[in-house]
C-alpha cells in the first residue's frame, strides 16, 4: 500500500489545518411528533492539503502521486497531522488545483483526500 509524500520537513501537511468529517443520517418522524435519527453509513474524515512554497522535487512528487492515485482510483495510507493516526483506506477526492509559481520562484499546491469504506 502507498502512503502520501512528506515534505522535506518531514510534515504531511502545512498550516491552515482543515478536517472534517461527514456521514448520512436518516430521520424518521413518530407518531407522537418526535424523531428518532440513526446513522445509515460510516462517519468519514476528509482533509483538504495546502502546500505552499514547495521545492521543485516536492512539487514533482506530489502531483505524480495525485496523478498516479487518481488514474488508478489506488487507496493509499495518510497519517492525520492533528493526531498521527493512520488512516489505511484514503483517496484523493479532487484533483490538485493552484499548481502555481508564487513570488518566491516556488510551487504551491492544493487538493483533497477522503477517507473510503471498503
Amino acid at each position: 500500500m502507498s502512503t502520501l509524500p512528506v515534505l522535506s520537513t518531514g510534515a504531511v501537511q502545512q498550516y491552515p489545518y482543515t478536517c472534517g468529517i461527514a456521514g448520512r443520517t436518516r430521520a424518521f418522524r413518530l407518531a407522537d411528533g418526535s424523531e428518532q435519527r440513526y446513522l445509515e453509513s460510516a462517519q468519514r474524515k476528509s482533509w483538504s492539503i495546502r502546500l505552499t512554497l514547495l521545492q521543485e522535487s516536492e512539487r514533482a512528487a506530489f502531483l505524480d502521486f495525485a496523478k498516479s492515485a487518481i488514474q488508478t482510483q489506488s487507496i493509499f495510507a495518510f497519517t492525520d497531522p492533528a493526531d498521527g493516526t493512520v488512516y489505511p483506506t484514503c483517496r484523493i477526492a479532487i484533483a490538485p488545483i493552484g499548481d502555481r509559481i508564487d513570488g518566491l520562484a516556488r510551487a504551491a499546491l492544493e487538493f483533497m483526500i477522503s477517507e473510503v469504506t471498503t
